[in-house]
């Protein structure tokens, strides 16, 4: 108490005067008593100039982000892809000859054999068109495609279709051979069958050509 009382007699008057957090004490005293703190309140949240930083110490295992990515991972950046596709499909179609609905299936699809079949109904507005009867009229439709590699160079594809109504069948069988030359030359040889139950006619072609791919 003797310290603090030398030390408000000998100070200027500005440690003599109270202060407002201690109005009943000289300053010196409520300085000296602990009662007042000489460090200034921050009211201020803002963050001047550099902004947010980022902290220089390590987090702790408990402190980071379930979501953050490892620093050992490279970030990938592109959009998701499916590339299997779906087995069975529904579609309608349309055209000058007829229009109708159809559904497809992929019995066997594998590396080297892939076997669809479809089935549908539809109406047939021009007769002899697109592969069909000579009628106008309801008609049912069916497909069948083999498609089958031979080796790393060769490759067999046969589709029937077949189209009945009003008492006429339709019946068209195709089959080809591809033999891969060049990475862009293609030998191709088919043979065509057409058959009209209504005519009871059939009709044979066959073709060998030699393809270009742009």
């Amino acid at each position: 108490m003797v310290a603090a009382f030398w030390l408000a007699v000998l100070m200027p008057p500005v440690f003599v005067q109270p202060l407002p957090q201690a109005p009943d004490a000289p300053a010196a005293i409520a300085l000296a008593g602990g009662q007042v703190s000489l460090q200034r309140a921050c009211y201020s949240l803002a963050c001047l100039q550099a902004g947010w930083r980022l902290s220089t110490k390590p987090l702790l295992p408990a402190q980071r982000s379930p979501f953050a990515v490892p620093r050992g991972l490279r970030r990938q950046h592109g959009n998701l892809h499916a590339p299997a596709t779906r087995r069975e499909w529904v579609a309608n179609y349309g055209s000058n000859a007829r229009l109708g609905t159809r559904y497809g299936i992929d019995a066997i699809r594998d590396p080297d054999t892939r076997v669809s079949i479809e089935v549908g109904s539809g109406y047939r507005l021009q007769p002899y068109a697109d592969d069909g009867i000579g009628g106008i009229g309801p008609v049912a439709r069916g497909s069948l495609l083999w498609l089958q590699r031979l080796g790393e160079r060769a490759e067999m594809v046969q589709q029937v279709r077949v189209e009945t109504g009003r008492g006429d069948t339709f019946v068209r069988n195709s089959m080809s051979l591809d033999i891969r030359l060049q990475p862009n030359w293609t030998l191709r040889s088919s043979v065509d069958l057409r058959h009209d139950s209504a005519a009871d006619d059939t009709v044979a072609q066959g073709s060998m050509q030699l393809r270009y791919a742009f």
